[in-house]
C-alpha cells in the first residue's frame, strides 16, 4: 500500500517516490513487471487502465475492426512496433528544452497530477542503472489558452534527437488508421438541417474528453521507451503522450468508437420534427454536435453524447469545463459557427493574433523553425475559410521545411513577398467572415462554367451562359519554347494560364452575379495538375505559383469563388478544337467552325429564328432587294426599319394584326444573326433604327404574360379529371410534376411532333428517403428527378433534383410519381423510355385552359408555362429563398422574381411552401 500523499500540490510527491524507489530496489523486479504490479494488472484482470472496459461488437460490421483494435489496447494497452535500428540501451540522454526554466512550479503541479491519477510512474533517478533499457526524452512547456492564463502543457518531445529520438524508431505501419471530421463536415451539417428544416432552429454543441491521450494506456513492455527526467527523478508516462507519433493514431480508436455510439443513439422523447439518429462530428477529443432544436433532442443528444464518452473512457472521461450549452452562434474547432444565418467566420483574436505574427517576423532580422510553423499552422487555419489565401504563403512554408530546427536564419524575398501579400489579404475582413457554410464545405452549385483547354499552339475558353469564347495563339517565339520541352512553359501550366486567362478577362463580368456571397466558378479542364493546382492554389512550378496568385487576386478583387472539374479530353471537343484551329486548312477547322456555331443558339431558339428569316426574305422580295446586306450603314438600316414598321402594322398573320414590340425585337435579331452567321457582317443599329424601336416600343400594347396557377387552381382542374382512367392519371401526375419541379414543358412533354433530348426518361426518376437514397415507392419521403441537360444548358451538364412530401393528399411531388407509375402500368407501357410517355403539351394546356374557363377566368391566359411560374410563385409567396428558387429551377437569371405573388403556407419545407 502506497503511503499518504504529501498536501502540497505545488511539489512532488516524496513519500510516494521515496517507497516506490526504495520497493523497486529490494524486490530487484525489472521494469515491465515492476510496472503490473503498480497499475495492479493481474492474469486474471490484465487490464492496464481499471476504468476501462471491453465492448461488444456493434452491429454495424463496419466497425468492428475497429472495437476489436480498441478492446486489445484496453485489455494490454499499446503495444507499439518498433524498427529493428532501435538500440537497445540509449547512446545519449538529452536535457530538457530550456522552457522549463520559468514554469518549474506548474511542472511540478502536473506532474503531481499525474502521479495522483497513476499516469505517471516517478522514480529516483538511480534507478536508471537498475532500468538501463530507459530511454529518456526531452520535456517542454507551451501554454495553454485558459480563463485565468496560468495553464500549461508539458510536450514530450519524442522527436528529438533527430535520428536517435522515439518517433524516429517507432514503426508507423502498424497505426490505426485516423479517421476525423474536418471543419467542412460541421458545415455541411448545418447546411442540411437548415435546408431540410427550414423553418427551425439549428443549434450547436460543444463536448470534449478531460484528458484524452492519458486515458489510453501503454503496454508494460513498451513504457520504458516514454520516460523524462526532472528534478533528479525518472518519470515513466504509462500512457500515449503528447508528442509521440502513435498518440493520435490510438486515441482516434476511442473517438470513432465515441461518435459511432452517439451516432446510432436517437431520442427517446418529445422530438416531432427529427426522430432520426444523432449526427456527430469529431476532431480528435473535441465532438461537435448540430441538432434540429425540437422537443428534447438536444437534451437527449448531450446525455447520449456523455453517455458515450464515459461507456468507453470511463466516468472522468467528460470535460465538464469544455461542455457548451446549445446555442445558435458558438465556437468549434477555432472558428465561430453561426447556425441561424448559416455561416462561419474566423474570430477576430485569430486574425490579430496572425497580423501580430506576421508584422514581427518582418521587424526581425533572424527567423527560426519554430516561429515559422508557428505562423503556418495559423495561416491554414485562415485559409480554412478562404482557400484562395493558400496562394500567398508556399514560400514560407517551403521555407520552414527547408530550415534546420535551431538558429535563427535571413528571410529570402520570396518569403519576405509573401508575408507583405498576405498581411494585404487579411485587409480584406469580409472574406473571412459570414462565409455561408456550403461555401466553405465547397458543396455550393456552380452559377457558371467555363471550359477550357491548352495546346502547343494556343489557348482557348468557352462560356457558355454568355455564349463567349477566348482564343488566344501563340506567337512563333513562344512555339519554339514549347517545342523545346520547356519546364516553365509545360502543358500543365499552359492549362492553368488558359483558366488565369478567363478568370481576368471574365471576372467584371460575373461580379454582377456577386451579392453578400461570391459567384461560384467552376472550371473544367482535362488536365489532372491544372485541376489540383487550381483547386489546392499549391504547385511546387514557379510560374504555376504565379498563375495560382493570380486566380485568388482575382476571387478578391470580384468577389469570386473558383474551383475546378476533371473533364476528360474526348468530352471536351469544342474546347480542344478551339486550342488548335487556327487556319482553315487544320483538320480541327471544321469541328471548331461548326460546334461554335451550331451551339451559338438553343435548338427552339434556332427554329424561331429560321421562320423570322422566311419573313424578312419574303418581305425583302416584295420590296425588291436582296435579303443580303452588303454593309453596316444607313441604308441597310433603312431596310430593317421598314421591315421593322410592317411588322408593326401588319403582323404576319392570317388576322393581319400587328407584332408587338417585343415580336420585332425578336424577329430583327433573327434578320440580324443571320447576316453575322452566314455573311460575317455584323449590322450595328443606326440611331434613327434605335429612335424608331422605341418609339414602336411607347405605342405597342404592354406585354400580357401568362398567369400562374394556382394550388386552389390545381385542385379544381383535379375535380375535373377521373383517376380511375390512366390517361387522365398519367396527365394529373404530369401536372403536379411540372408544378413542383417548376419543369419547362419541353423537360418533361413532348412539343409539337418534337421532343428534346433532355425530355425527362424514367430511368432518371426515382422514389428517395430523406437523404435522397433510393427506396421503395412505399417508403418514399422524396422523388429525385435528373435532367440530362435544358433549353438553357446546352453543354449538357445535367441537374439532379429532390423534393419531399408536401403534407398535403392531393397536391404532393410523392404522389405525383406514384400516379404517373401507376399510369404507366396500367396502359402497358412500364418500359417507356420518357417518363410522361407521349403526352403533349398541347394535351396539358388545354386541360389547364378548360379549367380556366370554368372558373370564369380567360383561358387565353394559361398554358403549360403556368405551372413552372405557379411553381416559382408558390415559393416567392411561401418566403423560400432566392438562390433554393434559382436551383429548383435551373434559372440563370433572377427573371422569376418578376412573377406575380400568391398567397401560399410556409411551411417546413420546399414542397411545404408550395401548397
Amino acid at each position: 500500500m502506497l503511503p499518504l500523499a504529501d498536501e502540497c500540490v505545488d511539489s512532488l510527491d516524496a513519500a510516494s517516490i521515496s517507497f516506490l524507489s526504495e520497493l523497486a530496489r529490494r524486490s530487484q523486479l525489472d521494469l515491465p513487471a515492476f510496472i503490473q504490479l503498480f497499475r495492479g494488472q493481474t492474469v486474471d484482470d490484465p487490464r492496464p487502465n481499471k476504468l476501462l472496459y471491453e465492448l461488444h461488437l456493434p452491429v454495424n460490421a463496419a466497425f468492428h475492426d475497429t472495437y476489436r483494435r480498441w478492446n486489445a489496447v484496453v485489455r494490454r494497452g499499446v503495444r507499439p512496433v518498433w524498427k529493428s535500428e532501435k538500440p537497445a540501451r540509449q547512446i545519449r540522454r538529452p536535457n530538457n528544452h530550456q522552457s522549463l526554466r520559468d514554469h518549474a512550479v506548474k511542472v511540478r503541479r502536473h506532474l503531481r497530477k499525474g502521479q495522483r491519477d497513476g499516469r505517471y510512474l516517478v522514480v529516483d533517478q538511480s534507478l536508471l542503472a537498475q532500468w538501463p533499457e530507459i530511454f529518456l526524452s526531452p520535456i517542454g512547456v507551451v501554454e495553454k489558452l485558459s480563463p485565468d492564463g496560468d495553464d500549461i502543457r508539458v510536450i514530450n518531445d519524442y522527436s528529438y534527437p533527430s535520428g536517435y529520438s522515439v518517433n524516429d524508431f517507432t514503426d508507423r505501419d502498424d497505426f490505426p488508421p485516423i479517421s476525423y471530421n474536418p471543419p467542412g463536415d460541421i458545415a455541411r451539417r448545418i447546411h442540411a438541417l437548415r435546408t431540410q428544416f427550414s423553418e427551425a432552429t439549428v443549434l450547436l454543441m460543444l463536448g470534449d474528453v478531460s484528458g484524452a491521450f492519458r486515458h489510453v494506456p501503454v503496454n508494460e513492455h513498451a513504457a520504458h521507451m516514454f520516460a523524462f527526467e526532472f528534478d533528479g527523478h525518472v518519470v515513466i508516462d504509462l500512457s500515449c503522450g503528447f508528442g509521440w507519433c502513435g498518440s493520435p493514431a490510438f486515441y482516434s480508436l476511442a473517438g470513432s468508437i465515441i461518435n459511432q455510439i452517439y451516432e446510432s443513439s436517437q431520442p427517446i422523447g418529445s422530438a416531432p420534427l427529427d426522430r432520426s439518429c444523432f449526427g456527430g462530428n469529431v476532431w480528435c477529443d473535441d465532438h461537435t454536435c448540430v441538432e434540429v432544436d425540437t422537443g428534447q433532442r438536444c437534451h437527449e443528444a448531450n446525455v447520449a453524447l456523455r453517455r458515450a464518452m464515459m461507456t468507453v473512457l470511463g466516468p472522468n472521461a467528460v470535460n465538464e469545463r469544455k461542455f457548451t450549452a446549445w446555442q445558435s452562434r458558438g465556437k468549434a474547432l477555432g472558428l465561430f459557427w453561426d447556425t441561424v444565418q448559416g455561416t462561419v467566420s474566423i474570430p477576430l483574436e485569430k486574425m490579430t493574433k496572425v497580423r501580430n505574427r506576421i508584422q514581427a517576423l518582418l521587424t526581425q532580422t533572424k527567423v527560426t523553425k519554430s516561429e515559422l510553423n508557428k505562423l503556418i499552422g495559423i495561416l491554414r487555419h485562415v485559409a480554412a475559410c478562404f482557400p484562395a489565401a493558400r496562394a500567398f504563403y508556399q514560400q514560407i512554408s517551403s521555407a520552414a521545411v527547408a530550415m534546420l530546427p535551431y538558429g535563427g536564419r535571413l528571410l529570402s524575398g520570396d518569403v519576405i513577398n509573401d508575408l507583405y501579400w498576405f498581411r494585404v489579404i487579411l485587409d480584406n475582413d469580409d472574406r473571412f467572415n459570414g462565409i455561408p457554410v456550403e461555401q466553405f464545405a465547397r458543396i455550393s452549385t456552380p452559377a457558371i462554367h467555363v471550359y477550357m483547354d491548352a495546346s502547343d499552339t494556343g489557348l482557348c475558353a468557352l462560356e457558355p451562359a454568355r455564349r463567349e469564347f477566348i482564343r488566344v495563339a501563340f506567337t512563333s517565339s513562344e512555339r519554339v519554347v514549347i517545342q523545346d520541352a520547356s519546364f516553365a512553359k509545360s502543358i500543365n501550366v499552359r492549362e492553368l494560364q488558359s483558366a488565369v486567362l478567363a478568370a481576368l478577362h471574365w471576372g467584371p463580368v460575373w461580379q454582377q452575379f456577386a451579392s453578400k456571397a461570391p459567384t461560384n466558378v467552376c472550371f473544367h479542364i482535362d488536365n489532372m495538375s491544372a485541376v489540383a493546382w487550381t483547386n489546392r492554389r499549391y504547385s511546387r512550378h514557379p510560374l504555376a505559383q504565379t498563375y495560382n496568385r493570380l486566380l485568388s487576386l482575382a476571387e478578391f478583387q470580384y468577389q469570386l469563388a473558383f474551383s475546378a472539374e476533371h473533364i476528360p479530353g474526348d468530352l471536351n471537343t469544342m474546347a480542344d478544337a478551339g486550342s488548335r484551329a487556327w487556319t482553315d486548312d487544320d483538320a480541327l477547322w471544321s469541328t471548331w467552325t461548326n460546334l461554335s456555331l451550331s451551339h451559338a443558339l438553343a435548338g427552339t431558339t434556332t427554329h424561331k429564328y429560321r421562320a423570322n428569316w422566311t419573313q424578312w426574305c419574303r418581305f425583302s422580295r416584295r420590296m425588291g432587294w436582296s435579303p443580303w446586306l452588303q454593309h453596316s450603314n444607313r441604308s441597310s438600316n433603312k431596310k430593317i426599319g421598314y421591315f421593322a414598321i410592317y411588322l408593326w402594322k401588319f403582323g404576319w398573320n392570317k388576322a393581319g394584326r400587328g407584332n408587338q414590340y417585343s415580336t420585332i425585337q425578336l424577329k430583327l435579331a433573327s434578320v440580324l444573326w443571320h447576316h453575322r452567321r452566314f455573311q460575317g457582317l455584323d449590322v450595328v443599329r443606326s440611331p434613327e433604327l434605335k429612335i424608331l424601336l422605341q418609339g414602336i416600343k411607347r405605342l405597342s400594347d404592354s406585354t400580357t404574360k401568362k398567369q400562374p396557377v394556382t394550388p386552389a387552381f390545381l385542385r379544381l382542374l383535379r375535380r375535373h379529371l377521373d383517376l380511375r382512367r390512366p390517361q387522365h392519371r398519367l396527365l394529373w401526375g404530369s401536372v403536379l410534376l411540372g408544378f413542383f419541379f417548376l419543369l419547362r414543358r419541353s423537360e418533361y412533354l413532348v412539343v409539337g411532333r418534337r421532343r428534346a433530348f433532355y425530355c425527362l426518361k424514367a430511368k432518371n426518376v426515382m422514389f428517395t428517403d430523406a437523404r435522397g437514397n433510393q427506396v421503395r415507392r412505399q417508403n418514399a419521403t422524396s422523388v429525385t428527378i435528373g435532367l440530362e441537360g435544358a433549353k438553357n444548358d446546352q453543354f449538357g451538364r445535367g441537374a439532379w433534383r429532390t423534393m419531399h412530401k408536401s403534407g398535403d393528399r392531393s397536391l404532393c411531388p410523392v404522389r405525383a410519381l406514384k400516379h404517373i407509375m401507376d399510369a404507366r402500368n396500367k396502359l402497358g407501357k412500364k418500359e417507356s423510355k420518357y417518363l410522361c410517355l407521349d403526352l403533349k403539351s398541347s394535351t396539358v394546356a388545354n386541360a389547364l385552359k378548360q379549367t380556366a374557363s370554368g372558373a370564369g377566368v380567360p383561358p387565353v391566359n394559361y398554358a403549360t408555362h403556368s405551372l413552372r411560374i405557379g411553381g416559382a410563385t408558390a415559393l416567392l409567396s411561401g418566403k423560400a429563398d432566392s438562390l433554393s428558387i434559382k436551383l429548383l429551377g435551373r434559372w440563370v437569371s433572377r427573371c422569376y422574381e418578376d412573377y406575380p405573388l400568391q398567397a401560399a403556407v410556409a411551411t417546413t419545407d420546399l414542397a411545404r411552401r408550395m401548397v
